[in-house]
């Protein structure tokens, strides 16, 4: 048996090899699968990100639409007034805030 030519077209593969082929299939199959599930809940991730901006923005427009209101007379309520008063507040406080940094980095870049 080992004098006869050995004939390429009549090769079968071996066992091993259909089964390590097999097996390589499925993990890329899997993976596949896997990517696919991944990417799915990204996506919806993304979404929900997306709309939970989208409405924090609105909030935001609402908000800054009711101070212009109370400002121009056209709108008032003891609960914007108190926000409003906190606002100005804060931005007096950041104004101040910001000035001493300034005044701090102004002197460090002088030494």
């Amino acid at each position: 048996m080992a004098d006869e030519p050995h004939d390429e077209s009549t090769f079968e593969p071996a066992p091993l090899a259909d089964a390590l082929a097999l097996l390589v299939k499925r993990a890329l199959r899997r993976s596949r699968q896997e990517l696919s599930r991944a990417a799915d809940g990204q996506r919806r991730r993304l979404e929900l990100r997306q709309k939970r901006r989208d409405l924090e923005h609105f909030w935001i427009r609402l908000g800054k639409t009711a101070h212009r209101l109370v400002e121009a007379g056209e709108i008032d309520h003891p609960a914007l007034r108190k926000a409003m008063t906190r606002i100005a507040e804060l931005e007096a406080e950041l104004e101040e805030t910001e000035a001493r940094h300034r005044d701090v980095a102004h002197a460090s870049e002088s030494e």
